[in-house]
């Protein structure tokens, strides 16, 4: 049995420590990809204090009450971003998915979420009171971190409190929860036929100005997007595309393809061009929720019900943590290897190739992968990697998610140029996941587009206040997550900003 230590410093000792444990600050924002105030004042009581604001904002309900708007993607962030619009704004959607009804309702997929303050106040501004309680049923309500050392530290297991509560001027905790459980909270949130599933690939979009169809009293109501399959037929009309399509984004593409924006992906290079501007960080992540309690991982575990587990090895990351009763999740990092030449002494080859962790096996076999993952953490002969050897032979095969670690460009602005195409969650800014904010950030996304088109006098300045707000903060999170990355790989101090990620909040999401 290894010795548990109590470090009552918290976070703030960790960087003194040996660079094993300064990876943790916090432990569970590293690799918790692997997996308050409702809006009731915010741009409301902006409004009041600005008659024209107040005045301009008839102008936006003609818009978009013959035609809902469209959002591509019903994943977390498309999810949101209706559900946020319908609450806040007051606009009707209709989500376009390429999974079926049967995909859409898996509860086994997306392993698990970790979900900050931020989020929460997102989440709450979006569903309210009753959706918070819900997550916090479902999921847990995390209380301390746990590390495992390596064995010449001789130290076992060193445990820190999680402060996030603390820290955060709400009080607010972080929860860890299943990824399918948060998408159907969201799903509740929607009418049925809000979804429209098995829709075809999507590869462009065209503009018909004023369309006599959508003309109020003779006078135009605005442009209409005609969204374009990939046989060149229409898929739907709409005043609006909310593109939350993922990181590999039809729309992310064309608005920053080749630096220019166009509408429509070039034929025979669609694949191509939504990965034209991703950037690899060297990793292979796989994650999954195994239907089992950590307490069946034994006594070290069973006292410690609402904690997370972690081991920063080489060449490999663990991390586990309590995702909701009867569920836990689990997460691996592994980085690719640079292929060595004997001629250069041992040293690496001065090239970008490098051998990744399965890239001779199929992803879509999943038992073999998780033959293959058992065999590589096994051979690592480390104790410390024993709890994620235990929860992946419990876990099964077909539930295992697997990703490499990619970030998005950020262009210039999350808005196509003709004010047709609005970017959200990974869409506009996928990022590393150093400090596990990607969902978090698109339900920011979420919330602030729907305050923008609340009470934005015309669609046009509307999407223009969304970029300008979003754009410095979400530049600035993937830059500190793509650097404390890199900083967890060597084992060097990161740095805690968890109190700039925590403050974010609905009446401050125009700031």
């Amino acid at each position: 049995r290894l010795q548990v230590h109590h470090n009552g410093g918290g976070r703030n000792n960790i960087d003194n420590m040996m660079n094993p444990l300064a990876l943790y600050t916090p432990v569970v924002a590293l690799f918790s990809f692997f997996a308050s105030l409702a809006v009731t004042g915010g741009a409301n009581q902006q409004c009041a204090n600005n008659d024209e604001t107040c005045q301009a904002t008839t102008t936006m309900p003609q818009l978009f009450a013959q035609d809902t708007t469209c959002i591509v993607g019903a994943g977390l962030a498309g999810l949101a971003t209706a559900a946020a619009l319908r609450r806040i704004a007051g606009i009707e959607t209709r989500i376009l998915e390429r999974f079926s009804e049967e995909e859409l309702a898996d509860g086994t997929a997306g392993a698990a979420i970790q979900l900050g303050p931020n989020g929460l106040r997102a989440l709450n501004a979006i569903g309210g009171d009753e959706l918070i309680e819900r997550i916090y049923k479902e999921g847990t309500r995390l209380k301390q971190n746990a590390m495992f050392t390596p064995p010449e530290s001789k130290q076992g297991i060193m445990v820190y409190p999680d402060d996030t509560t603390e820290k955060d001027k709400d009080g607010l905790p972080q929860v860890l929860l299943r990824w399918a459980k948060l998408r159907q909270l969201l799903l509740d949130l929607l009418p049925t036929e809000t979804i429209q599933t098995s829709v075809d690939d999507i590869v462009g979009y065209s503009v018909d100005d004023d369309d006599d169809d959508k003309k109020d009293n003779g006078k135009s109501t605005g442009s209409v997007v005609n969204l374009i399959g990939s046989k060149g037929n229409t898929l739907l009309k709409a005043p609006l595309i909310c593109a939350a399509d993922g990181i590999y984004s039809t729309f992310g593409a064309l608005i920053h393809h080749d630096n220019k924006d166009t509408s429509r992906l070039p034929d025979g290079e669609e694949e191509a061009a939504r990965k034209a501007n991703i950037k690899d960080g060297g990793r292979l992540n796989l994650k999954a929720v195994a239907p089992v309690d950590l307490a069946s991982l034994g006594s070290d575990f069973a006292d410690s019900p609402e904690t997370t587990f972690s081991y920063f090895g080489q060449p490999a990351a663990c991390f586990a943590g309590p995702a909701g009763k009867g569920y836990t999740y689990w997460a691996i990092s592994i980085p690719d290897d640079n292929p060595m030449d004997d001629s250069l002494g041992g040293k690496e080859k001065e090239s970008t190739v490098k051998v990744g962790f399965l890239s001779d096996t199929d992803w879509s076999e999943k038992e073999q992968v998780k033959t293959k993952l058992l065999e590589r953490l096994r051979s690592l002969n480390s104790p410390q990697c024993q709890f994620a050897i235990d929860l992946i032979e419990k876990t099964p095969a077909e539930v295992i998610y697997l990703a490499r670690s990619e970030e998005r460009e950020i262009g210039s602005t999350l808005v196509s140029l003709d004010g047709s195409v609005v970017l959200v969650g990974d869409a506009a800014h996928a990022m590393s996941p150093g400090y596990g904010q990607a969902a978090n950030f698109a339900f920011e996304d979420a919330v602030t587009l729907a305050i923008c088109l609340r009470d934005g006098k015309d669609l046009k300045s509307a999407l223009e206040a969304y970029s300008k707000a979003r754009l410095e903060r979400c530049r600035e999170m993937q830059q500190r997550s793509a650097d404390r990355a890199k900083k967890a790989a060597k084992g060097e101090p990161t740095e805690d900003v968890s109190k700039w990620i925590y403050e974010w909040s609905a009446d401050s999401a125009l700031e």
